[in-house]
């Protein structure tokens, strides 16, 4: 692939209208799932209501009027029931969608790029390792995108990684972006990149090497994988400024975190690679956080499900890696 081409010269217009028989068969097979879900539903809701009154009848007969309230665990049931339906087909559309639709838009990229639905567990291992993400027992690592732009070899998925033994008691680790990039510099030790959360994240994270850079202190700590010293000089032949102002540049690129305006990425280098991580959080109703998920699809049972607005969505999703080489052109030329 040569330099001179550019994937943000990528047209949503061009595509959305190139893949309009696609869009209109993926909302045909929406329509059809939604409709056949909502007599589903229909089925479930009224063999749960005469379910509801039969136990309260029989318990009330034999146990008293006070028993009756028993037969609302029938009720409970059901709507256990009919969520699990409900989010095992909303996963089941977002696939359909992701394998539809992601590998038309690697096939409009200007360049190699293949997509892959599953990838492997295995992927998370060095984002561990450097601390980019903490211990995780369950999860997902999905939508495997990869290929080269400006002779550099880069990877990415999305993963959605927890802690705990259930969906009732589990809790969040990430879900975002991973990307592994190739650089043409050897880190040794490896660097971990991680947002400034203040004081606390100073003092009880890893040692933080003060970068001399004002704006990227600010922004960003800095310590080594392995927990080794490093005085300034030392830090400038491994992390150089060009460098640290290519982490501003993509950091300001891809936005903040919404309500607290901290970085939404962390960052690690080690051996020829740069790892990246990107919550894809956003403001959600009522000053909540959504966890925005990939491909962003709106639920199979609403009444329109604006595919159009979502392929544009996938688009810029799909071209993180593209985004982030852009900032990173001369980054490890000097390794």
């Amino acid at each position: 692939m040569t330099d001179n081409k550019n994937p943000d010269r990528t047209d949503s217009a061009q595509l959305v209208e190139r893949l309009q028989p696609k869009l209109a068969e993926l909302e045909k097979e929406r329509q059809e799932t939604r409709q056949s879900l909502l007599k589903l539903f229909f089925f479930i809701g009224a063999v749960t209501l005469v379910a509801v009154i039969a136990a309260a009848i029989a318990l009330a007969s034999v146990a008293g009027a006070n028993a009756a309230s028993i037969g609302v665990f029938p009720l409970m049931i059901g709507v256990v029931v009919v969520l699990r339906f409900a989010h095992s087909r909303q996963e089941r559309w977002r696939t359909r969608v992701a394998e539809v639709l992601v590998p038309e838009i690697c096939e409009q990229f200007d360049g190699e790029m293949e997509y892959r639905a599953d990838a492997s567990r295995d992927f998370v291992k060095p984002y561990t390792t450097l601390g980019l993400v903490g211990r995780w027992s369950r999860g997902e690592v999905q939508h495997m995108l990869r290929g080269e732009y400006r002779g550099r070899r880069f990877e990415m998925v999305h993963a959605n990684l927890r802690a705990g033994g259930g969906n009732n008691s589990d809790s969040k680790v990430f879900k975002g972006f991973m990307l592994r990039i190739q650089t043409q510099a050897n880190f040794e030790p490896g660097l971990y990149i991680r947002p400034n959360f203040g004081l606390f994240a100073k003092a009880f994270g890893k040692r933080a090497v003060p970068t001399g850079n004002k704006a990227f202190d600010e922004r960003f700590l800095v310590s080594t994988d392995d927990g080794q010293a490093l005085d300034s000089e030392q830090l400038d032949v491994l992390f150089p400024e060009d460098w640290r102002q290519a982490v501003l540049a993509i950091d300001e690129a891809m936005g903040p975190m919404p309500f607290t305006n901290h970085s939404r990425l962390s960052a690690g280098m080690k051996y020829d690679a740069f790892y990246m991580t990107l919550d894809l959080s956003e403001a959600g109703r009522l000053r909540s956080l959504r966890e925005r998920s990939f491909p962003d699809v709106g639920h199979v049972l609403v009444s329109e499900s604006k595919l159009e607005d979502n392929l544009r969505k996938m688009v810029d999703d799909v071209l993180v890696c593209s985004r982030v080489i852009d900032q990173l052109s001369e980054f490890g030329a000097a390794g």
